[in-house]
C-alpha cells in the first residue's frame, strides 16, 4: 500500500507526536519517572524483537521544512510574527484532503511545529532510490512554498529563515501580547508564542522546573569599536525552539544499515552544520556566531545545578534519573556522544578510540539490554537516552499502555533526545497501514531562504548515503 512521510516520521519528529489527553505538571511528572524509564526499555525490547529480521527494505527518503508567518505592515516599515500557525496549518490540510495530487508529487502535508507562529510542511508520499526522484525534491518544496502562500493574507509571508531576527525586542508579536507568562515567566517573550497544544506549554514549564531556573541562554556578540556588552542574553525556549530548520529521513534496508547510516552521518553533520549556517542575529543584535545549536541546546537543558557540575547542596531524588544529581556533561540538545554499529566497536581499541566523548549510560538499562541479546552498541546508545527524565507525561497513558504493543514511553525518551542523528525503530504496525522499516534522521542543517537551496542540500545528503553504502 502507498507510504505516506507522515508515517516513515511518525513516533520521532521533532518534537514528537501529539495526542490529546491533559499533561501533568513537573511534580505530577516525579512519582512517574521511575516506572516510564523502565516501561520504556521494555517497550523497545518488544519492538525489537518484533522487527529486527527486517530486511531488503528498499530506500524511502523525505524531507521536513519549517516555515515562520510574518506580517508585514509597508506603511510603517515594521515586521511581527504572525501567531497563527495553528489556524494556517489545519486550512492547509484542509485544502490537501480535496486537492488532485496526481501532478503534484503526492501533495504535501503539514504538521505543527513548537511556535504559534511556525508550521512544518513534508511530502505527503516520501521520494523513492531512483536518480529522478532527485530531480522531485526542490518541485516538491516549490510546491509546499506556493500551497502555503495561498491560504495567506497580502501582507502576510512565511520565508524560510532559521530565526526571526528581533524575537524578544520590543512588540514583536501579532497579535500584541505582554512578555512572560506561566509557563516561560520569560522578560521577553509571551506565551502566547508557544503552540496552544497542551503538550509544548507543558514541556516549556516542565524543564524550567526541573532545571530549577528559567533556561539561560547566552550568545556572544559580535563586536566592533562601537559595540557595548558582551553577550545576548535570552531566557526562554522559544529562542530555540523556535529555530527553523532542515532535517532528512532515510529507510534503510535493515536495521544494522540504518545503525551504519547513524554513524557515518553522524560525522558529517557538522560540516552540514557549518555548510548551511544561517542564523547571524538573535534578539535584535548581531552575534559572533553563525548557527542556532547553541542557543537551542541551551534552551531545553533542563539539568539540576548538580548535573551540571554546579555546587548544590540538593539531595539526590531516587525518583528521577541519576537522582537528578548525576553529572551529565551535555544537555538533551547536542551531537551524538556514541557510535551505534558494530563497524565502530569491532575491537576494544577501535571502540575506545572512535567513542572518544564523554558518555553517561544508566548502567542497569545497559546491562538489561545486553542480557536481553541486544548488542552492546546498541544497548549503550539506548542507556545513554535513559539518563534523562521524561518530561511530558499524560494523564491515562502511563501504565494503561501496553508495552508489548505501545512505544510511547521509549518515544518520551528517544523524541526528547535531540541529537544531531536520531535512529528510528519501526513503529508498532496498524490495521490495513504501509510497512515502515528502520530509519535513520539527519538532523543538523539550518533551513535556507530558496528552495533550490534546501533541494540542494537534500539532495547532496541523499548522495552521500548511497556513496556510503556502495
Amino acid at each position: 500500500s502507498a507510504i505516506s512521510l507522515a508515517e516513515v516520521l511518525s513516533s520521532s519528529g521533532s518534537m514528537g507526536p501529539l495526542q490529546g489527553g491533559l499533561p501533568l505538571s513537573w511534580k505530577d511528572t516525579v512519582p512517574q519517572s521511575r516506572y516510564i524509564r523502565e516501561a520504556g526499555v521494555r517497550q523497545f525490547l518488544s519492538t525489537y524483537r518484533r522487527v529486527k529480521d527486517i530486511e531488503n527494505d528498499r530506500l524511502f527518503y523525505g524531507d521536513e521544512i519549517e516555515y515562520s508567518l510574518v506580517k508585514v505592515d509597508e506603511q510603517k516599515r515594521e515586521v511581527r510574527i504572525s501567531l497563527r500557525g495553528g489556524e494556517v496549518m489545519e486550512e492547509l490540510n484542509r485544502r490537501e484532503t480535496n486537492a488532485d495530487n496526481r501532478k503534484s508529487y503526492g501533495g504535501c502535508t503539514w504538521h505543527q511545529e513548537y511556535g504559534s507562529w511556525m508550521l512544518e510542511g513534508t511530502p505527503a508520499m516520501p521520494f523513492g532510490g531512483y536518480t529522478s526522484s532527485l530531480l522531485q525534491v526542490e518541485h516538491s518544496m516549490r510546491l509546499r512554498r506556493a500551497r502555503l502562500y495561498t491560504v495567506l493574507p497580502e501582507d502576510e509571508i512565511a520565508p524560510t529563515m532559521v530565526i526571526f531576527p528581533l524575537m524578544g525586542v520590543g512588540d514583536f508579536v501579532h497579535p500584541p501580547a505582554a512578555p512572560g507568562g506561566p509557563a516561560s515567566l520569560s522578560d521577553s517573550v509571551p506565551d502566547s508564542c508557544i503552540n496552544p497544544h497542551p503538550r509544548f506549554a507543558t514541556l516549556t514549564a516542565n524543564i524550567r522546573e526541573r532545571r530549577g531556573s528559567k533556561v539561560d541562554i547566552r550568545v556572544p556578540l559580535f563586536k566592533d569599536e562601537h559595540t557595548e556588552g558582551e553577550e545576548v542574553l535570552m531566557d526562554c525556549m522559544a529562542f530555540g525552539m523556535g529555530c527553523c530548520c532542515l532535517q532528512v529521513t532515510f529507510q534503510g534496508s535493515d536495521v544494522d544499515e540504518s545503525r551504519y547510516l547513524y554513524d557515518q552521518l553522524a560525522t558529517l553533520a557538522p560540516v552540514m552544520l557549518a555548510l548551511t549556517a544561517a542564523s547571524p542575529i538573535f534578539k535584535g543584535k548581531l552575534v559572533d556566531t553563525d548557527v542556532r545549536w547553541q542557543v537551542i541546546s541551551s534552551a531545553v537543558d533542563d539539568r539540576t545545578p548538580a548535573e551540571r557540575g554546579e555546587k548544590s547542596s540538593a539531595a539526590a531524588d531516587d525518583r528521577c534519573a541519576g537522582g537528578a544529581v548525576s553529572r551529565l556533561s551535555k544537555s538533551r540538545y547536542d551531537s551524538v556522544s556514541v557510535y551505534i554499529s558494530d563497524t565502530a566497536h569491532a575491537t576494544d581499541e577501535m571502540s575506545a578510540y572512535y567513542n572518544d566523548v564523554p558518555c553517561e549510560i544508566d548502567e542497569k538499562v545497559q546491562a538489561d539490554l545486553i542480557k536481553e541479546g541486544i548488542a552492546k552498541p546498541l544497548a549503550r546508545h539506548v542507556a545513554h537516552l535513559f539518563v534523562r527524565d521524561p518530561l511530558v507525561v499524560f494523564e491515562g497513558a502511563i501504565e494503561e499502555l501496553d508495552d508489548e504493543t505501545s512505544v510511547e514511553h521509549f518515544e518520551s525518551l528517544n523524541s526528547t533526545n535531540w541529537q544531531s542523528m536520531r535512529w528510528k525503530p519501526p513503529p508498532p504496525k496498524t490495521k490495513c497501514g504501509p510497512h515502515i522499516g528502520w530509519r535513520t534522521e539527519f538532523r543538523s542543517m539550518e533551513v535556507q531562504l530558496t528552495d533550490f537551496e534546501n533541494a540542494a542540500f537534500t539532495a547532496f545528503v541523499v548522495l552521500v548515503t548511497r556513496v556510503l553504502l556502495v
